[in-house]
Parts: structure tokens; sequence; C-alpha cells
């Protein structure tokens, strides 16, 4: 193409010189009196004269450069098929010339269409990555990127040998027009099957430790370099998730990964001596690589130059790097800048505000024995500190909801942690899309501030809540509204429903579940996290009412009826010691239970009084609340009454009714949870979260017994809140059916949970958030400290799928079987009648993440 561009250009030049008949050996100059363009009256003449540089008034010399010159920048523009320059005539007595630009256009596009194995869906695909539109002027470039951008999206796919051709067709509806036939022939998918590698093995050293060989054999064997290869993957069994395709670019980046991996482990002079990639038949291709592993280096000597801050000691022991390691630049890069953890000398500095602080490691030299010697220069800078702080992007979101939860106030020096724990805070608050968050801090070196900005992007985080649940030969179904962005302040505002008031970020929650007629729960609540608005301590209010019953009013022997009626406050507040991811909530509670005929208590008719205060402490580090991939939270709940039995003056609780026993409920409640979130693939997007949760239930007198409220049942969905009026806890064990198949019927008082989650998600998108898990559970519950054996479990296993829709929450459905077979007196309904037999099924629900009242260790 090049070459062929030459030859126009050359013949054009040529011809050019012989149509101004002018002789080479004597040229004459000239003045440029007018120019004129001509063949293209669509453009803007006076742009092409100016982009040509033949103005008017410009002195040139003919023949010579200028013309020349003239019709390569007109030929650059890649919009004519044509250019010729000439004149008009020559005033002998002024010297004037009079040119023209005589021009002639490229085709435009005006329509294309696929043709050959192009399928409807692809064909939108491509239609976003092609830069095609009518009136798109025709070149032999466009068509070229046109044909590798469509190559390289079927390649990604795994289609290697797909072959792209475009074909002008003559639009005769327009003048000078086409249509581009652009036919795909993606021919068989391609998967790796083979990527061997060859003298890449590394010898034990007896002068190294056991474990530095260790992991050296590990980095560089087969295995190693193949994981170190993040897109280039043979096919195999474990490739669940993503195809085994061949991409020449991610290629050649994998190939550079290898030698990283040789670097990390001291062979900073590895190298790839050539490789091979070929097809082993029209399916299948196959990757050879030899590579020459060079020499072992080691650490040497490191010296530090410009550090006044902290000592050569301090920054030693943070470098964490000695005399004799094995070379790794990989390892002192990550320890001397922006390393995961914040174990670097950069971070060190950072978050003590030396925002202008830079360092570079200079290589001086390397000794006999391999030992590569460097010196640390750094330039400390001046401490910076926060001048202004910028937010943008909040639509709906007021500024004061965003500004407390940022920990980088102006005055203060600029401190790197504290800009990523506030990336975390505004994540959790739900409001903002994790994904699209970001931080531009703006340095003023003039006067040793810096300004911060914080763009957010809004998602909506208001919910419905549709949850299924069933048990006892009944289908639940609940009705939810969680406002979890709600403003009391503008409540009376006119212009503020849109639809509802919203900005203060108080949540505000309302919930109804029936079954029909015989059931009926009401439940309210409303919090404001920042009471007073000038710290973190949250007021939260709620109320619910429930209702059962049976029977006909009318026939007072067989009508039943349950009435629950509670309401409570609670206060809770974000510590500063041990850390400030510690939280401290503390609640008072009062329930009335009015009871007639009811099948539900210990005692059928009468009244009971359940008043607890309860308190929880928890540290929370993990940093999303929808599809958390690092962090960890423990909890620590206590629940009690009063020990009413300590001053009711009865030595006797034989002779007492149950009513009169349980008039006012006693006991107190301990449980302690914790999870985790580890991302162990290099994209920290597969999450393994490991879960384990314990609970005991006591008394104050042996006499009087283990109160029947608050007790443990264990098993199905967790999802059937009717059999909750006694304030048991329904915990899911997944795999086993029914609404509480592992306990006995009265309940445990002591239970143990664990469980193993790995997460993979399908969509981050905030508007829906879609995630695959595997998932092994095990559990029981017992009665009391006596028969408690953390190993004595019921066991699970299954597959899941988490569905985010910000207007109704988490939407979840689980496939599991229960390996242990249930214990003689357990409890539930819908199980097999065999208690001996194994469980098996799914579970399925829709349960909220914002106002979820469901006990879950």
């Amino acid at each position: 193409m090049k070459l062929l561009r030459f030859f126009f250009l050359f013949t054009a030049i040529f011809a050019l010189n012989q149509s101004f008949g002018q002789d080479y050996l004597n040229p004459t100059k000239h003045t440029i009196a007018r120019t004129v363009v001509r063949g293209v009256d669509h453009l803007n003449h006076e742009a092409i004269v100016l982009i040509s540089g033949l103005t008017p008034g410009k002195e040139i010399t003919v023949p010579g450069d200028d013309i020349s010159q003239a019709i390569k920048k007109l030929w650059e523009q890649d919009l004519f098929s044509d250019v010729q320059v000439g004149y008009d005539k020559i005033d002998n007595v002024s010297g004037d010339i009079f040119l023209f630009i005589e021009l002639k256009d490229r085709p435009k596009l005006t329509k294309f269409r696929f043709t050959g194995d192009v399928t409807k869906s692809d064909a939108d695909k491509i239609r976003d990555i092609i830069d095609l539109y009518n009136g798109k002027t025709v070149t032999e470039s466009l068509k070229r990127n046109t044909c590798n951008q469509i190559n390289a999206y079927y390649q990604d796919k795994g289609f290697f040998k797909v072959v792209t051709t475009i074909e002008e067709v003559m639009d005769t509806s327009e003048f000078n027009s086409r249509i581009f036939e652009i036919n795909v022939v993606k021919g068989k998918r391609v998967k790796i099957k083979h990527i061997n590698f060859y003298n890449n093995e590394i010898e034990p050293d007896p002068e190294k430790s056991k474990f530095t060989n260790l992991k050296i054999k590990f980095s560089t064997s087969d295995g190693g370099l193949r994981r170190a290869m993040k897109d280039t993957k043979k096919q195999g069994i474990m490739r669940i998730f993503s195809r085994s395709k061949f991409n020449r670019t991610a290629y050649e980046r994998d190939k550079q990964a290898i030698i990283y991996k040789y670097n990390e482990v001291g062979l900073r002079d590895a190298y790839i001596i050539k490789d091979s990639v070929y097809d082993i038949d029209e399916k299948h291709m196959g990757i050879d690589i030899w590579i020459d592993k060079g020499n072992d280096y080691f650490f040497g000597d490191i010296t530090w130059v410009g550090n006044t801050k902290y000592s050569d000691g301090v920054l030693d022991t943070l470098l964490g790097i000695k005399k004799g390691d094995q070379y790794d630049r990989a390892l002192l890069d990550q320890r001397l800048y922006m390393s995961q953890d914040g174990r670097d000398v950069t971070s060190l500095y950072m978050d003590k505000g030396y925002l202008f602080f830079n360092l570079n490691p200079v290589e001086l030299n390397i000794d006999e024995g391999n030992h590569i010697n460097y010196e640390i220069r750094m330039n400390e800078g001046k401490q910076a500190r926060v001048k202004n702080i910028y937010i943008y992007g909040n639509t709906k979101t007021n500024d004061h909801v965003i500004l407390r939860e940022i920990r980088t106030k102006p005055g203060d020096l600029f401190n790197r942690n504290d800009i990523i724990r506030t990336q975390r805070e505004l994540a959790n608050l739900g409001y903002f899309d994790p994904e699209q968050f970001n931080v531009n801090p703006i340095p003023n070196p003039a006067d040793g501030t810096v300004d911060i900005e914080y763009y957010v992007v809004e998602k909506s985080s208001d919910q419905i809540e549709l949850s299924g649940g069933y048990g006892a030969n009944r289908l639940i179904g609940t009705l939810g509204l969680s406002f979890t962005n709600f403003s009391t302040k503008n409540f009376f505002k006119k212009g503020a429903w849109q639809p509802l008031p919203a900005g203060d970020g108080q949540k505000l929650s309302l919930r109804g579940q029936t079954y029909g007629r015989g059931y009926q729960s009401y439940n309210f609540s409303f919090t404001e996290p920042w009471l007073g608005g000038k710290k973190p301590t949250s007021l939260s209010i709620f109320m619910s009412h429930s209702l059962i019953t049976q029977g006909d009013k009318a026939v007072p022997e067989t009508y039943q009826r349950t009435s629950i009626t509670s309401l409570g406050v609670g206060l809770g507040s974000r510590l500063k010691w041990p850390d400030d991811y510690f939280q401290i909530y503390g609640e008072f509670n009062y329930q009335y239970y009015d009871l007639r005929n009811s099948g539900f208590f210990i005692f059928r008719d009468g009244y009971s009084n359940n008043i607890s205060l309860k308190g929880v402490l928890s540290r929370n580090s993990i940093d999303a609340p929808i599809y958390p991939r690092n962090g960890s939270k423990f909890t620590l709940t206590t629940k009690a009454t009063l020990p009413y039995s300590k001053f009711d003056n009865i030595d006797d609780y034989s002779g007492l009714s149950d009513q009169e026993r349980y008039k006012y409920a006693e006991y107190y409640k301990i449980k302690f949870t914790g999870e985790w979130f580890f991302p162990v693939s290099r994209d920290k997007k597969l999450v393994i979260h490991p879960k384990f949760g314990y609970g005991f239930l006591g008394a104050y007198s042996r006499d009087k017994g283990i109160s029947p409220f608050e007790r443990f049942y264990l098993g199905g969905s967790g999802l059937n809140g009717t059999w909750q009026f006694d304030g048991r806890e329904i915990i899911a064990l997944r795999g086993y059916n029914g609404n509480s198949p592992v306990s006995p019927e009265t309940g445990g008082t002591v239970i143990a949970k664990y469980s193993l989650e790995l997460r993979y998600p399908v969509s981050l998108n905030p508007n829906a958030t879609i995630y695959g898990l595997l998932f092994a559970e095990a559990g029981n519950t017992y009665n009391g400290f006596s028969d408690f054996d953390p190993f004595n479990v019921k066991r699970s296993a299954g597959a899941g799928v988490r569905i985010f829709l910000p207007m109704f929450g988490m939407l979840g459905v689980d496939f599991a079987w229960g390996f242990d077979p249930l214990d003689p007196g357990s409890f539930g309904f819908g199980q097999a009648d065999d208690p001996g037999a194994t469980q098996k099924g799914y579970t399925f629900g829709f349960f909220p993440i914002i106002g979820m009242n469901i006990g879950d260790l």
C-alpha cells in the first residue's frame, strides 16, 4: 500500500512539474495571487488551502519543494483519491501566480452488512466495536482495521483461524458511495491442547534451604509456569469459567510473565530461546517454549540515601531483604512501592503526609558472587496537608452524608491509608457503585497542600423484598419496602418527594408477612446512623405485631389465637479502640405474648413478658457489602433478661403452672460468629468464604430450668419466619428439608455451625450483580454443654447462585445434599418419614441484605 501511494505521489509531482512547464535548472520565484480549489464543493476550500500551505501572498519557487509538499500534505489527509496542483496563469509583469488545486473525493460508505458465520448476537456486538457509519470515507486502512477488529473479536472467543474479507459494492442510490459486504469465516474453535516447556527445571542447590529449593521448584515447574500464564491456558476439566483460547497479544504478555517467574527466584538473565505455536488438528493447537535459565543472582548491600524521617534500621526492617537473599526484583519493587498490605516504604511515608515523596533504587554493581548492590536514593519532600475536598457525582445523596464518612479532613496531613479506608466506608453505605469509585489527589507543591477529588456514581439502593418460604404445608409470602437513604428532614418539603424524600442516609423499613387470614405479621423500623450529625452514633426504633389464628372465632372450644407485640430501641457507636473497625450496639426490647388456646407455646392460655437487653460487639473490615473480596467480620452477641428467680421468693417451681412459671421470660444467651473473605485468583474474583458460629442459651436457676424462649433450631432454608413466635432462631442448614429437621422439637440450647463457600462472579454490574457458589456446611444443636461435640455435626454440600437487583435485594437458589441421617426425635415438616434417611433437595428464596431478620450463624 505504501509503495502504491508513493507511486501515485511521485507521478502526481512529476506530472505537476511538467504541467508547470518550468525548467528544473532555472527555477523562478512567484508570489501566489490566488489559490482556487476544484472538485470538492462540499468541503471547506479555505481549510484545504491552509492545509496545503499554498496561501495567497506566499512566495514560492517553481518548480520547487512548496508544490511537492502541498501535494504530500493533501495526500496525508486520506480523503482524496487524486490530487493535482497547477496554475491558470502567471503575470509576467508582477510575477504573481494563480494556482488551482484539483481534488477527487474518495468514495463514502453508506452502509454495511455481514455474511458468512456471523450470528445476530455477534453482529450486534461487532457493530459496537468497528468504526463504521454512514458517510465514513472509504480507505484501504479502514478496511484493514475493520478486518483486524473483527478477527480479534473472534480470536478472543477461540476462533483462532478466523478469516474476514471486505468487498466494496457500488451503491447506485448515491453518488460516489460504497456498501461493505463483510464476510466472516470463523472456522473451528481452536483450543490449546499442549503447553510444553523445555530446559525449565532447576536442580536443587544444597547450599540453599529446603524452603528456597521448594519455592524454586514450584515456581519453575511446568505447572508453575503454566499458572504464570494468565490468559494462555490449555484445556482441562478445571477450566469451568473460561475457555482455552489463543490470543497473540496475550501470549506475548504471558511469555514475559514466564521470565518474571525466573526473575523472582534470582534468575534475572533468563530468557526464551525460541517458541513454537503449531496446529495439532483443526480443533487443537500446541505451544512449545525453550528457556535459557541463566545464572543465579542474590541481593547484596542495600544502602539508603536522603532519609531523615526514618533511620536506616527502620527502613531495613520494613524492606525485609537481607544480603544473600535470592534476587527478586518484583519483591524489591513491592517493598519499595505500593504493596497490597501497605508494608512498603512509599506507604510508610505517604501515611505520614509525605505526598511529594519519591525514591529511586539504583543498581550500583554486581560482585564476583553475583551479589547485586543497591543504593536507594530518596527525596522525602515536605509534608502535605489536605486543603480542599471536592465531591462529584452524588445526584441523590447529600454532601454531608459523604463528608462524614471521609477520613481525609481539610487541615489534616495527607494519608494514603485514610483514602483507602474512605473508599471502603463509602462502598459499605450501599449508595454508590464500588467498581466506579475514583479518587484524584491534586498536589499543590507551591503551598505544600493537596486537594482531593472524590468521584462517585449513584446506584439504586432502595429495595422491595419478596420472600418465599415453605413449611408446615404452607407457603409463606413476605412483602417489604426498605428505604436505605431516607430523609425525615425533607419529609414535608413538596419538591423532595421524587418519589420519596431521600439523601440523608436514614433507613426506613416496612415489612409484612402472611400465608392468608390465619397468619399476619407487620414490622416497622427506623434508623438514624448519625444521631445529632456529629458522631457515628446510631439510633434505631422498631415495632412489630404478629397474629396467628386457627378455627372459627364463634366456636371458642376450637378457636386458637396467638398474638405477639414487640417494640424496642437501640443505640450503636463506632469505637476507636482497639481500632475503628469495631462497633458496639445496645438494645432494649419488650415482647408481650397474648395466648388463647395456642398450640405454639409450652402453655396454651395466658400471657408472657419477654423484657431483654442485648449487647453486640463486632469488628467488620469487609471491603464491599454485596460481593466482598477481602476482610473479615466477627460478632459477639449477648442477650439477657433480669434474673427474676433471684428475687421472686419462690423456692419450688414444681407446683406452678407453665403460665405462672414463664410469666416473665428468664434466660441469658451468648453467640459468637466469624467469617472471612480471601481472593484466591490473580484477578481477585474467585473468593473463598469460610464461616463459623457458636451459640449458647443458659438459665439463672437450675430449679426453674432453661427457658423455652430463644432456643436454636437448625435446618432448612432459614426463610420461614412463621415459627419464630417464641423467639426461636431458625438457622439455615442447606441440604436438610423442612423447617428445622436437625433440631429436636423443643430446640437446642447449644449450637455449632461451620460453612465454606467458593464464589465466582458472573457480573459485577451494580444493576445486576450475579455470582455462583459451591458450598459445604456442617452443624448441629445440643441439649447443653454435656452433649456438646463440635465434631458431631450434620454435613451437606451443594451449589447455588445469587442475583442482586437493587429493587429486590439479594435473590438466591441453592441445591444441596445432606450426607448424614437425622437423629431420632428430630423435628421438621415435609421431611422423610424415616428419621435415619439422608436428606436431599433445594433451598429457594429471596433474602434481602438490608433488614434481614433471619437468624444466620
